[in-house]
């Protein structure tokens, strides 16, 4: 949690006027009472009463309230507000909430229609899911995969004809590769 809270104050610091003004309006939106706090029962009462946060379960009071106080403090709520924002996937096997590192089929990724299907570590790591496909990136490695430009490996010039869409995925694999190799842990791997 305490790496959503530094991004959640990073965006709120970098954001425009406009954003600023809507985590505010959030804050105040959960603050009933008017006195600066969010009580528990002020939070469980806003999120029974708003539609699209039915995911966020009372327990992640405890886990926002970092100074412990057993209340939240704007800070503290910008932290739900940021995760409410941009944290709407959940572990198709285990149904958690996905907050940090997860993994993506690639497959499903690339699929026209929109539908992913992400997993959590532990359940990824498991082996609990039931799904067709079985190329899996982490989200980080799925995010550069995206991004790379690497050239061609050698021999492999006519593959960028064949699959150019592939050749980003064929870098993010490679990289894992020469990763874990590095780590040792290429024994642990099961997605090459």
């Amino acid at each position: 949690m305490d790496e959503l809270h530094e991004a959640a104050i990073a965006y709120y610091n970098n954001g425009s006027m406009e954003q600023q003004n809507l985590s505010w309006q959030f804050f105040r939106a959960m603050d009933v009472n008017g006195d600066g706090r969010v009580s528990l029962q002020e939070y469980t009462e806003f999120l029974r009463q708003t539609a699209g946060l039915a995911w966020v379960h009372p327990e992640m009071f405890r886990e926002l309230d970092r100074n412990g106080d057993g209340q939240l403090d704007f800070w503290e709520v910008l932290t739900l507000y940021y995760v409410a924002r941009t944290r709407t996937i959940s572990c198709r096997t285990c149904l958690r909430i996905l907050n940090g590192l997860y993994f993506t089929c690639v497959t499903c990724f690339e699929s026209p229609c929109g539908n992913t299907f992400d997993l959590c570590v532990k359940c990824y790591m498991r082996r609990t899911y039931c799904h067709p496909h079985r190329l899996f990136l982490d989200s980080y490695v799925l995010l550069r995969s995206r991004r790379s430009h690497h050239p061609l490996p050698p021999g492999d010039q006519n593959l960028a004809e064949q699959q150019p869409s592939r050749m980003g995925w064929w870098n993010a694999l490679r990289a894992m590769e020469v990763a874990l190799a590095v780590g040792h842990l290429s024994a642990f791997c099961t997605i090459m």
